[in-house]
């Protein structure tokens, strides 16, 4: 993109040019639709990012979402630790209780049936020689049997709790273990989450900072177009106040010329009047020779991209001079002129009017080094006279590009001969000219 301090620089010395010099605001419509066309782009590359972006939010919404539910897991699993590690504590102090009573339960059993072995004759001798009742005999024996089976009962059930409670131990050790292992899912799930949650965040910020680097820059190209567009608007006003000028200078000119044809008629009718009164011939009014026509606007790159016939009214011509023989007009050899002879100085460059293709570069009898471009649709532009060609046969130019240098006629006359051919035939040039 240009720089629009250079463009503001150099439109302010067109403006301060005199009113002659050629001012378009082409090139600047041509800056303004580029920064046109960048500013879509960067708009386009913001919405882009903007949903990127979006994007990125919605997931670190959905990683602190699934970090929060993880957490709360993890919590729950924690608190389930705590209380099974709890009731496993219990159970073991649960089981070393009954153990130890076990055990003493079956020392006191042993006590008792080692007593009872030892004594059981000598005591049953002793009931069964007593001289009491042998129902009362009876009576302790069974007791006796009894008791021997409440103890062999409460060992039992007391291997039965120790069993109950290994079991549950175990259980809870196995829930420990899952509960354990869940948590470590759990933790690793976090981790990856969190690692996800953070590269999100990351991206997030580095596209963050590149809208902001796009925004400021979509500012400044905003700026640009307001500035530019400006500029353009200050040209077309230019343009149009040169316009108005030109009319107005050409309104006075003819007016002036009218008047003094108008002068200049009354008098001859007076001196016709007054020779008529004499007896004299009427004298004739003298020819005068067409005023002089200059050619100050030359061809520029404006033209260019441009079809051949788009360009009628608005082509400007080759090289600045004078008009020193028009289309139709006779030549002093007697011949007439089938295109422009524009006088000119020996050495000014020649530009192409229009984008073609070169298709003749080289001497032409009669008139010096002539080039020949091809325009398509038909249209031919002849440049002839010159002392120097810059272009070969073959080759594309583009509007406002230099074809080579003026030069002499073989007539000795100095300048640029100019034709437009259309279908090989002349056409004026001049009707292409604004």
């Amino acid at each position: 993109m240009k720089p629009f301090l250079l463009l503001t620089l150099l439109t302010g010395a067109a403006l301060a040019a005199p009113a002659a010099a050629p001012l378009s605001a082409a090139p600047h419509q041509q800056d303004l639709q580029q920064v046109r066309q960048e500013i879509d782009s960067l708009k386009k590359d913001i919405a882009q990012k903007q949903a990127v972006k979006q994007e990125a939010q919605t997931a670190i919404q959905a990683s602190e979402q699934a970090l929060q539910q993880t957490s709360k897991t993890l919590a729950s699993l924690e608190q389930k630790h705590s209380d099974s590690a709890q009731q496993l504590a219990e159970l073991r102090t649960q089981i070393e209780a009954s153990q130890a009573g076990l055990k003493a339960v079956r020392k006191r059993v042993a006590l008792v049936l080692g007593n009872q072995y030892k004594a059981s004759r000598h005591d049953a001798m002793r009931l069964m020689l007593n001289a009491g009742d042998p129902n009362q005999t009876s009576r302790d024996l069974t007791y006796y049997t009894y008791i021997a089976r409440a103890q062999q009962q409460l060992v039992g059930d007391l291997i039965a709790r120790q069993g109950e409670l290994e079991a549950m131990s175990f259980q809870l050790e196995q829930e420990l273990s899952r509960i354990n292992s869940l948590s470590s899912q759990k933790e690793q799930e976090k981790d990856r989450i969190e690692l996800n949650r953070q590269a999100h965040q990351q991206q997030l910020a580095a596209l963050a900072g590149e809208i902001r680097e796009r925004q400021s820059k979509l500012v400044k190209l905003q700026e640009d177009q307001q500035r530019l567009s400006g500029l353009i608007e200050q040209i077309n006003r230019e343009i149009e106040r040169r316009r108005r000028e030109q009319a107005r200078k050409q309104a006075e000119a003819r007016q002036a010329q009218q008047e003094k044809a108008r002068k200049a008629a009354e008098r001859q009718r007076q001196l016709a009047a007054e020779a008529r009164r004499q007896g004299k011939p009427v004298p004739k009014e003298p020819v005068k020779p067409a005023p002089e026509q200059t050619v100050e606007a030359i061809a520029d790159g404006s033209g260019s991209g441009k079809a051949f016939k788009s360009l009628q009214g608005r082509m400007r011509l080759p090289v600045s001079g004078s008009i020193a023989g028009r289309f139709g007009a006779r030549r002093a050899e007697g011949t007439t002129w089938k295109g422009l002879f524009i006088s000119a100085a020996p050495g000014q460059p020649v530009r192409s009017v229009a984008d073609g293709q070169v298709v003749y570069a080289d001497s032409l009898r009669g008139f010096g080094n002539a080039v020949i471009v091809d325009h398509g649709g038909n249209y031919l532009t002849v440049y002839t006279g010159l002392s120097a060609m810059s272009r070969n046969s073959g080759e594309r130019v583009k509007a406002g590009e230099t074809l080579g240098s003026t030069g002499t006629l073989d007539s000795g006359e100095a300048g640029l001969y100019f034709e437009i051919r259309y279908m090989g035939r002349p056409v004026n040039p001049q009707s292409w000219a604004p």
